[in-house]
């Protein structure tokens, strides 16, 4: 019944317990775990960490009790809190990047339909201003055209009444 209740202990931490082993020396238990380069651990006053070996792929750190109260299962527990701890942050880095590729995605096709709009403005907007351009220009010039005959007419017939009025006061008429 003991030996389940150690491989239940050791089963919490699967896949990162390396090593337990007694430290004579001390006269408690000691743990050498492996985690990833990037996973963050501290030690706290009863539960101490030491990086034994680094490499780029991760690091192997000892767990070491700092006094004789500390027991397996606090070890273990500790380990769990690393564990856990860090798989938080690996999900919360997840999602953030999830949402960072959403973000990302939303940004681009706003500026691919801003850049569609803006192209189709430049390439449109002098097209119809020119073809209202023109038809104002045309109506405009025909209005004109009828102000300036108009005017034409008016000025002609000034013309021909000064001439009218020189020749009655015996004037001869400028050619």
């Amino acid at each position: 019944m003991n030996n389940n209740v150690v491989q239940e202990a050791f089963n919490q931490i699967e896949g990162y317990h390396i090593l337990m082993y007694r430290n004579t020396m001390e006269g408690w238990y000691e743990f050498e775990i492996g985690i990833l380069q990037s996973w963050v651990y501290g030690e706290n006053k009863e539960i101490g960490c030491e990086i034994i070996s680094e490499n780029d792929d991760g690091k192997r750190i000892k767990i070491f009790p700092k006094n004789n109260k500390v027991s397996i299962d606090d070890l273990i527990n500790f380990v769990k809190i690393i564990i856990e701890t860090n798989e938080k942050i690996s999900e919360k880095e997840k999602e953030f990047s999830e949402e960072m590729k959403d973000f990302k995605k939303q940004f681009e096709d706003r500026t691919k339909n801003f850049y569609a709009q803006l192209d189709s403005l430049k390439e449109n907007s002098f097209k119809n201003l020119n073809e209202s351009f023109v038809k104002n220009l045309k109506l405009n010039s025909d209005k004109s055209n009828t102000k300036d005959s108009e005017i034409d007419d008016m000025s002609e017939q000034k013309t021909n009444e000064t001439e009218n009025k020189k020749k009655k006061r015996g004037r001869p008429p400028k050619n």
